[in-house]
């Protein structure tokens, strides 16, 4: 749900807390709000882990394990379906995704101005309490994948890639043509094949992480006008009739929002976790001769 009380709006609230080593430079900042989410998230999930496996039983499983084992199962036969040759790394590295980025977007559950105003108790100004609305972290994540994918590529293929990078789409035609004439004009366009294909690589990256970056700041936004629009400031006001109502239908709507938006986070994280096996997925094709 929702609360009101949201000191200097919503522009303020969309700060981050910023540690900056040169004001001049936006790339020399660290959102710290943001690293220590994702770390403390990242801690959570590995001391989770270790608790669970030290819990482990062989039989009929019951509890925290029989579903951490029903998920895993769900992420194991996606890769399946997905992913063409076998990788041991490809499952584990889904899993993981699709856990830390909803863990992630689950943040956004908690009331839209809690973490700011407990961050103020401390005498900070700003504090964003998701960590996938800071556009940093997605595309971070999407690299890692596209690192990933180059590195398949390069692995596996090396010859058909860089002739890819080269020759598709046009130089390739052009270059088995007789004329020397053609010949010379599929050279020529060697550069601009080079950047198609770049462009088409690096669009790769840009998808993952502004799809993921987007809907979890468009939600958030929406999060904090139901909260500016719905619910009441003051205890004064409160206490009227028209107060009463505000907050019973601001504090539904809050809560269907809440409950929408979760639904939002878990499938942005699926849709992150299947498009970084797709990708992974085409780089362990083999080359077509």
């Amino acid at each position: 749900m929702a609360e009101h009380g949201q000191s200097g709006g919503i522009a303020e609230h969309l700060q981050y807390w910023t540690v900056s080593f040169d004001d001049g430079n936006p790339f020399m900042q660290l959102h710290m709000d943001t690293m220590i989410l994702t770390l403390l998230i990242a801690a959570g999930m590995i001391g989770f882990a270790a608790w669970l496996r030290g819990r482990l039983v062989s039989g009929v499983p019951s509890g925290v394990q029989n579903f951490m084992e029903s998920v895993i199962e769900f992420i194991n036969q996606t890769v399946r379906d997905n992913f063409p040759t076998r990788n041991p790394l490809i499952a584990p590295l889904a899993l993981t995704i699709f856990l830390f980025i909803f863990l992630c977007n689950s943040l956004d559950i908690l009331p839209a101005y809690l973490m700011h105003h407990i961050a103020g108790l401390f005498g900070l100004h700003s504090f964003r309490q998701v960590p996938t609305n800071d556009l940093n972290l997605p595309v971070a994540m999407a690299l890692s994948v596209f690192v990933l994918v180059l590195y398949y590529e390069f692995k596996l293929k090396p010859a058909h890639f860089v002739k890819e990078l080269l020759f598709q789409p046009f130089a390739a035609l052009l270059l088995d043509a007789k004329n020397p004439l053609v010949k010379l004009i599929g050279v020529l366009l060697i550069p601009l094949n080079l950047v198609l294909k770049l462009i088409e690589e690096l669009a790769k990256p840009l998808s993952l992480s502004f799809r993921l970056f987007g809907n979890m700041f468009a939600g958030e936004v929406i999060f904090l006008l139901i909260a500016s629009l719905l619910l009441v400031g003051e205890l004064e006001g409160l206490m009227t009739a028209g107060g009463v109502v505000s907050e019973f239908f601001g504090l539904l709507v809050g809560l269907g929002w809440s409950l929408f938006h979760m639904f939002i986070g878990l499938l942005q994280a699926f849709i992150f976790m299947i498009l970084s096996v797709v990708y992974l997925s085409i780089a362990h094709q083999p080359a077509e001769h």
